[in-house]
């Protein structure tokens, strides 16, 4: 495996020589798909929900994969975009009283992504400090289980994203407004 690994990093890289005791890399003759090369800056996997700030450079990274606002994926309609955040927000609230998760008094920002099809890929969080107390790992649980049932009935021809404030409980005339 670690020879597989270094091999891949020495073709993919353009240096031809390392010299390591005990590993016989040969770049010139071993099979090597020149396409995976790409892979190597996205080694990293990021966690589907984490915290803003953790992870700042991989999450610089993934901003510039979702180039488009749920805003630009309405054809810039504030009302539409707002229905749908607030729709989606409003969906959040009756998983966590489906799932006995209290959200009342949570006061956090959002960056949420998601797929051209509307499948959420990524949330991103950071709980305000007027928010009621609620432990990191309930919280990142919480957010992966909504993640895997959630999907915004959007699409786009790219990934897209919105980041936005978030107060619990969502009353029902913030949404018609």
């Amino acid at each position: 495996m670690i020879k597989s690994i270094l091999l891949h990093l020495v073709k993919c890289s353009g240096i031809l020589f390392l010299v390591l005791p005990g590993l016989n890399l040969s770049a010139e003759n071993s099979h090597f798909d020149k396409s995976l090369c790409n892979q190597i800056t996205d080694t990293f996997q990021l966690p589907k929900v984490f915290i803003i700030g953790e992870h700042e450079k991989e999450y610089d990274k993934m901003t510039a994969r979702y180039p488009n606002s749920v805003l630009s994926a309405c054809d810039d309609d504030v009302n539409k975009a707002f229905k749908y955040w607030m729709g989606m927000l409003q969906e959040m609230q009756v998983f966590a009283s489906r799932t006995n998760f209290e959200l009342k008094g949570a006061k956090f920002w959002l960056n949420t992504f998601f797929a051209p099809d509307g499948q959420i890929d990524y949330m991103v969080y950071y709980l305000k400090p007027s928010s009621r107390n609620i432990p990191e790992k309930e919280m990142r649980f919480f957010l992966s289980e909504f993640m895997k049932q959630y999907k915004l009935p959007l699409t786009n021809k790219s990934g897209f994203a919105h980041y936005g404030h978030v107060s619990f409980p969502i009353l029902p005339e913030n949404i018609s407004n």
